[in-house]
């Protein structure tokens, strides 16, 4: 599976009040690579992002999610191999967080949703996994921000996905959060799950991203491993800001100080 495009876009143009946001993107994802999307406000990353999960259609172009027509799969379907925790989602009030990672069951279940056995080993694990377990029985408002997103990804990997999409996970983020934000993420793709991940922090996203994509005004302008792509003059053409970048003497990850705007 490693080998084959997970996610594949072809030629994706998207006009929104007389804008166009996306203009003629192709973006090909491999299955298991942990793939980081940057750019400016207004890059279209979010948009694309919609795109790729099925919320959104493009006005044309052609969108593949592991080698099916994304146009011809119900939501549905879609849920079963696409999971998304999107930027500031609003958990549901008055349930417990076994509840609300319950939900991610829901694909997998008709009409009204009576989860089984089976349903709550997947939970069970899905909890496991983010580290959750001992809030299962909290109520999901109750939580710190860095519960609250652990809770959320913890729902999406309920869904049992192929793919895991995160749009800006770091807002309201500590430092230890991040940090454990970046662990989780790393384990998570090293169990086979296919990441995307859009974030304005690109020194985050070096830290945790092999492979960026930067896009810029509707288009992917660079892409490759985080040092091909984290570039002076790369990111002062898409950010119009002047940048130092170096290395992270910890990591060897390449590293950016804004310096002023151009």
């Amino acid at each position: 599976m490693r080998n084959l495009n997970i996610i594949e876009c072809r030629s994706v143009n998207v006009t929104m009040n007389g804008s166009q946001v996306l203009r003629d993107v192709d973006l090909v994802i491999t299955s298991g690579e942990l793939v980081g999307l940057i750019g400016p406000n207004g890059a279209g990353k979010s948009t694309l992002a919609r795109i790729v999960a099925g919320i959104s259609r493009p006005d044309s172009g052609t969108v593949m999610l592991a080698g099916q027509n994304l146009a011809s799969m119900s939501r549905q379907e879609i849920a079963k191999t696409l999971a998304v925790v999107a930027q500031e989602e609003i958990l549901e009030f008055g349930f417990s967080v076994m509840d609300y990672v319950t939900f991610g069951r829901a694909p997998y279940h008709g009409g009204l949703f009576f989860e089984n056995y089976s349903d709550r080993e997947v939970v069970q694990s899905a909890l496991l996994r983010t580290e959750t377990g001992h809030l299962a029985e909290r109520q999901v408002e109750s939580l710190s921000g860095g519960e609250k997103q652990r809770v959320r990804i913890a729902r999406a990997l309920a869904q049992q996905p192929d793919v895991l999409i995160l749009d800006e996970p770091t807002n309201h983020l500590d430092l230890y959060s991040q940090m454990g934000l970046i662990e989780l993420l790393k384990e998570i793709n090293g169990q086979g799950i296919t990441i995307l991940m859009i974030s304005h922090d690109i020194n985050f996203m070096c830290l945790s991203c092999p492979h960026l994509k930067l896009m810029s005004q509707g288009r992917i302008m660079s892409e490759g491993p985080s040092e091909n792509v984290i570039r002076n003059n790369l990111l002062a053409k898409a950010f119009k800001v002047e940048v130092h970048v170096d290395k992270n003497p910890v990591t060897q990850s390449p590293r950016i100080t804004p310096i002023q705007k151009l």
